[in-house]
């Protein structure tokens, strides 16, 4: 009786873990997050939506290779690419950015909101040394940031998935305070910025560093793309 009654109970522990593993996989796409379009089946999912990445930059410096990651990612693999955005010159009466140009994050629906991402961005520190050693420099083979440039890392919280089928992406937004935010963005009918472009000088800025969390080259040691041969 009792080895009956152990039984039945190790059996329904044993079926509640299959379900709970079972209820995990299918809310995070096999128990790990991807958010990258490499692989052809994630355009086929109904349970995943292609969708865009943009951003807009409220610094004093060009921001280059953005990738949204998992929190836990170390690497590349699992990234999603986003818009970049050139700093706004001062004469000008809107941000430069904007949402993306380009479907390019990979988001599932199955996932649960809110939901941090981590994101990676590349920074001009120095404009002319980044153009004076430009020629020389392949990031797939220098361990070393490019010279005048930083790599920053950030994180973000998204607090609701995208609407299905409908226009519509991630927008991150840069501050020159080193933050970066995001989240979907679901406004059509005006610009979604978070700053005023006209008290733009008064907004706070970091200083004595590149960034809040500066990263290595992530870049280095991966196989390089066939058009950079």
């Amino acid at each position: 009786m009792k080895l009956t009654t152990r039984f039945t109970c190790f059996t329904l522990l044993t079926l509640l873990a299959l379900v709970t593993s079972a209820c995990s996989r299918g809310s995070t796409d096999g128990g790990k997050l991807s958010f990258g379009t490499s692989s052809d089946s994630k355009w086929d999912d109904p349970n995943i939506d292609i969708i865009t990445a943009g951003s807009y930059n409220y610094t004093d410096y060009d921001i280059y290779d953005v990738f949204l990651l998992p929190p836990d990612a170390k690497s590349l693999d699992d990234a999603a690419s986003a818009d970049g955005a050139s700093a706004t010159p001062q004469s000008y009466t809107q941000w430069e950015g904007g949402p993306g140009r380009r479907p390019s994050l990979a988001w599932d629906f199955r996932w649960k909101t809110p939901m941090k991402m981590k994101v990676w961005w590349q920074r001009v520190v120095d404009e002319k040394l980044m153009y004076a050693s430009g020629k020389n420099y392949d990031p797939y083979t220098h361990r070393e940031t490019e010279p005048g440039m930083a790599w920053c890392e950030g994180e973000i919280t998204v607090t609701q998935p995208p609407i299905k089928d409908k226009s519509g992406g991630l927008l991150l937004h840069f501050f020159p305070d080193g933050r970066v935010e995001g989240d979907m963005n679901l406004v059509t009918e005006r610009d979604p910025v978070k700053a005023d472009i006209t008290k733009r000088n008064a907004l706070p800025k970091l200083t004595g560093r590149p960034c809040l969390k500066e990263i290595p080259n992530p870049y280095y040691g991966r196989k390089k793309p066939v058009q950079w041969n």
